[in-house]
């Protein structure tokens, strides 16, 4: 059965490749492969740093950094991570001590800025408003005061819960595949969903790439209040069913707030996120040995707070699914018109009411059936994610 669905997958791939989304390429003018990394070191949570380079306006792009070494050092002379893992346990850092980066590559060493640790106050809570037109839904943040610094970021993990238009009960195996049992099958046949299979939902994940980015500078009281994060559009998949937001809250220190004011400005310039002149964008990583080579990001020292929250479309009062769900009826076919089906990108829905069991039949494979395009019954084709459920997930769906 994995055999059919990579297959599948992989047609539909090809099918709708003039429609997909792909990721941003910075452009820095007059630059070519400048290193950008991304990140900042959490004190009591785990540092997640990425790599990328932007392209420069003659083409050439860099995509490899070579990486031999990334680590935190803290002004003791302790060491976080090592190797190549971008992924490093800063749990047990000292609060006390200040903290940099390190990268070791074939490009050269990169280090951060020696820096002091700036403690957020914790969360006080996520919310949502939905627009005056019910057509988007904004994600708030309001903090506790007693921050380090008046300068806050967020960044933030999404998850979410979608279905497939259309729940199947069956599902075809061709002849000489294995159904999802592991039985092999001499023949063609429909085999019923295991009680608790399906294909029907399903689980995606994405990080928001904005900016986000406020200042509490000038107030009474050193707290954010219902400051919006981004906007959605109410009727996008990510929302259909059960959303959920992980948001971590950082303080800056004002050079790095104006470092992110400045990348947040330039944003929605012309030329992109990168539209500046590189001496504009410059934050607090530097080459070792050249000083002078252009790099993009700015390693900030913080003691985080995160918050999650969860979100039921029921709560929104709008349907379960996207706009254009059910635009497909169901075809029913039979057995001698399944292989065909099956090769024109369709899957197996459910029994025809015409084709009930009971009639003196050997089993299933001798039934009529009805059958829908592949996307409306599999939720990894229907929406780009997969059966991976995260353990922190509210239901027991699977």
């Amino acid at each position: 059965m994995e055999k059919i669905r990579f297959w599948l997958i992989g047609m539909l791939a090809v099918l709708c490749a003039g429609s997909c989304v792909y990721d941003y390429d910075p452009v820095v003018p007059g630059t070519t492969g400048v290193a950008v990394i991304e990140g900042d070191i959490l004190v009591g949570g785990f540092t997640q740093i990425r790599f990328s380079t932007s392209g420069g306006l003659d083409g050439e792009q860099i995509t490899d950094f070579g990486l031999l070494d990334i680590r935190v050092e803290a002004s003791d002379g302790t060491r976080y991570g090592g190797s190549v893992s971008t992924r490093i346990d800063t749990r047990t850092a000292d609060p006390s001590l200040e903290y940099r980066l390190v990268v070791e590559s074939l490009r050269g060493t990169y280090t951060s800025a020696w820096s002091p640790v700036l403690r957020s106050a914790p969360i006080d809570s996520i919310s949502f408003t939905i627009s005056a037109d019910r057509q988007d839904m904004t994600i708030d943040i309001s903090s506790a005061s007693g921050s380090d610094s008046p300068y806050y970021r967020w960044t933030a993990q999404e998850n979410w819960e979608y279905h497939a238009p259309f729940q199947a009960s069956h599902y075809f195996v061709p002849a000489g595949f294995n159904d999802r049992e592991g039985v092999q099958h001499p023949k063609d046949t429909v085999v019923p969903f295991k009680y608790g299979d399906n294909s029907y939902y399903c689980w995606n994940s994405d990080r928001i790439p904005d900016v986000l980015i406020a200042s509490a500078e000038g107030m009474s009281e050193n707290k954010i209040i219902r400051h919006p994060l981004y906007t959605m559009n109410c009727f996008e998949q990510r929302i259909s069913y059960i959303y959920s937001v992980e948001v971590t809250q950082e303080v800056l220190s004002e050079t790095a707030y104006r470092y992110w004011e400045t990348m947040l400005k330039n944003s929605g310039d012309v030329g992109g996120l990168f539209s500046p002149e590189p001496f504009e964008m410059r934050g607090n990583i530097y080459n070792a040995a050249d000083s002078s080579e252009m790099v993009v990001g700015f390693i900030s020292v913080t003691q985080p707070a995160v918050k999650r929250i969860f979100i039921d479309s029921d709560d929104l009062q709008f349907g379960k699914m996207p706009r254009g769900s059910y635009d497909n009826e169901p075809v029913f076919v039979d057995k001698s018109g399944w292989r065909n089906y099956f090769r024109k990108g369709y899957l197996v829905y459910a029994l025809h009411t015409d084709g009930s069991p009971g009639t003196g039949r050997e089993g299933p494979e001798t039934y009529t059936f009805d059958w829908l395009p592949s996307r409306c019954v599999d939720c990894e084709l229907w929406g780009g994610g997969n059966k991976q459920k995260p353990s922190f997930w509210p239901n027991n769906h699977r």
